[in-house]
């Protein structure tokens, strides 16, 4: 998309259908998305989840929150640092800042991808990922491309610029939750180990004393006929 005619239609047609619009109200609702993706209020708010999680833990709503706002925290430090090197590495730039659009000129701009497609992304797809309710899945990954489309639609990012930062932060949210997945099964696999162990040596232990009750039983009636 970056390197063909596809970012500049899909430019054009954004303009001319939204933004050209009679009505503002559809403008100013697809802009106030962008806020999703700004991470001087994303990070606080996940930081002070994680915090009221790890406070309150006996409290099921609250460890949920906690486990939420530590796994966009988590996902964040994991996607942010291959993220901003795509910026460069790709060397797009924004609509109208260059005449190479947004074909990729390594290190020569650093917009190739969304930054706030990629934060606005994070806590959608980590509470998806999350649940199990398949109505709930697809209002998350809905509400996930939120901050994408208005950065296409501020006309502050080509479409593939705002895929590429949603892309970041699928692959984030799911590398902490594959992470988790594989902690979960070692655990579960190792109380089992333990599990297993304890039943061994107690049933050992209750066969020790069978038998020497056994014995004892058999040399009582030894002694007692003799």
């Amino acid at each position: 998309m970056a390197n063909s005619s596809i970012d500049e239609k899909l430019r054009h047609k954004v303009q001319q259908n939204i933004r050209s619009a009679t009505s503002d109200d559809w403008f100013e609702m697809l802009h106030a998305q962008k806020e999703l993706g700004n991470g001087y209020y994303t990070l606080p708010l996940f930081a002070a989840s994680w915090m009221v999680g790890e406070v309150f833990d006996e409290d099921p709503r609250a460890a949920l929150a906690g486990t939420w706002g530590e796994r966009s925290l988590r996902a964040f430090a994991v996607g942010a640092p291959p993220m901003l090197l795509a910026q460069r590495v790709t060397g797009a730039s924004r609509p109208g800042e260059a005449t190479y659009k947004s074909n990729w000129n390594p290190l020569q701009d650093n917009n190739g991808v969304s930054g706030h497609s990629f934060m606005g992304a994070i806590p959608f797809l980590t509470a998806a990922k999350m649940t199990d309710e398949p109505w709930l899945q697809t209002l998350y990954y809905g509400g996930s491309t939120l901050a994408a489309f208005s950065r296409v639609n501020d006309d502050h990012h080509y479409a593939s610029q705002a895929f590429l930062g949603w892309g970041f932060a699928w692959l984030a949210t799911r590398a902490v939750f594959s992470t988790d997945s594989r902690t979960v099964k070692k655990l579960s696999r190792t109380q089992d180990t333990v599990n297993q162990g304890c039943c061994e040596t107690l049933t050992a232990c209750v066969l020790r004393q069978v038998g020497s009750n056994a014995r004892r039983r058999i040399q009582y009636n030894r002694c007692h006929r003799s």
